[in-house]
């Protein structure tokens, strides 16, 4: 059994979208979601079920919720003999390991902001059989300081066939304008949040923009991004920045790109970073926890400086961003100086350029879905043998 709240959008839900899709080739696979509504990942073939207990406001809600879940979720593991129960993210963990029948429970940790409830880390890593991490750096923090019974990092998984295939198709007409203008363009993938750190992003591009003025900046991903529009306008580049909205192909846009940036103050796994490695873009990204030096350098424990600039193996890390969000059209930061200027040294350097763009390809590849499914099958037998 695989649990996930929903199939909307985001890195965690296609995981275990994915997931479920390769593992039905081997197992008897059942995924249940807490609600289906706005599903846009492909699960067709897998035995899904809907439990139609979405989100609802107010702490009595929640927990009525909550106890609704538990019930429904531990009959179903009873009626169909689960062995193995596998869930992502803190709800649904927290449901999982509430409804122990006689399977192998997982919980995995899909982003590095879970550690920070010590108490839910504390009764997922007791209560769990394995606590699976999509990071390696995420991994050795839990153990560390919860010590779960059993752990486990596995990357998450990347089709790199389909996103190429996908890359190829057409783009939506409403965006032939942008890209009919001149100049190369930045690009990032991500939902409207302050954890995505655009506003880093969209002040790093204004500074290039002084050397290299036609260059264009486009983001993708769910929001109306009202507040970085505004930036955008105080900072006279209204014309020069693409808000594409959620996408359900955002690899055809991708390829439209010359290079992919990752400004976040955290992440988990940044599927979105292989996802544009995969098509072929030099990346530049932060230097955050987790994810971007593990894919971005062979060996991670050589990029632990998260304050220097560092030309790693597949790609350009830079030091983590400070402060605050800043909306201030006037106000820049060093570590935004910095990132501009690796966006530079890319876009100036052609032979530093392509050596980037050919080794983003190449380590894509090791995030392949063969690599993830080898990993998991290894984890099930061992657990259930176990």
């Amino acid at each position: 059994m695989l649990l996930v709240p929903m199939l909307d959008q985001g890195g965690m839900e296609r995981v275990c979208a994915m997931s479920a899709q390769l593992l039905k080739t081997e197992y008897d696979v059942c995924l249940v979601v807490f609600n289906t509504a706005g599903m846009i990942y492909d699960v067709s073939g897998v035995d899904l079920i809907d439990l139609h207990l979405g989100a609802v406001p107010g702490i009595f809600g929640k927990l009525v919720n909550v106890l609704k879940r538990v019930k429904r979720v531990r009959r179903l593991k009873k009626e169909r003999s689960i062995q193995l129960s596998y869930s992502f993210g803190p709800t649904a963990n927290l449901v999982n390991i509430l409804t122990r029948k006689k399977d192998v429970i997982w919980t995995g940790i899909r982003g590095f902001g879970a550690l920070e409830d010590s108490v839910a880390m504390k009764r997922i890593c007791r209560r769990s059989d394995r606590v699976i991490s999509c990071t390696k750096v995420m991994e050795q923090r839990i153990q560390k300081q919860f010590a779960p019974k059993s752990s486990a990092t596995v990357y998450n998984p990347c089709d790199i066939a389909q996103i190429r295939a996908l890359a190829d198709q057409k783009t939506a007409k409403e965006f032939d304008d942008f890209f009919a203008r001149n100049g190369k363009i930045v690009v990032s993938m991500g939902r409207e949040h302050d954890v995505k750190g655009f506003w880093h992003l969209i002040k790093a591009v204004y500074l290039v923009k002084k050397d290299i003025p036609d260059l264009k900046l486009m983001i993708i991903g769910a929001g109306e991004y009202q507040e970085y529009k505004l930036l955008a306008n105080a900072l006279g580049m209204q014309k020069d920045i693409l808000f594409t909205g959620v996408q359900t192909n955002p690899f055809s846009l991708l390829k439209k790109a010359d290079i992919y940036a990752l400004t976040s103050e955290s992440e988990g796994f940044p599927n979105a970073l292989i996802e544009a490695m995969a098509v072929g873009l030099p990346c530049v990204s932060v230097n955050c926890l987790t994810g971007p030096a593990e894919i971005l350098h062979a060996d991670y424990v050589q990029c632990n400086d998260e304050n220097q600039t560092i030309h790693a193996d597949y790609g350009i890390l830079t030091g983590t961003f400070h402060g605050g969000k800043d909306m201030d059209a006037t106000h820049f930061t060093q570590e935004e100086e910095r990132f501009a200027d690796a966006l530079k040294s890319l876009l100036l350097d052609d032979v530093l350029y392509q050596t980037y763009r050919k080794a983003a390809k190449e380590r894509a590849e090791m995030f392949g879905l063969e690599r993830y499914l080898d990993n998991i099958r290894e984890l099930i037998e061992n657990d259930i043998k176990a």
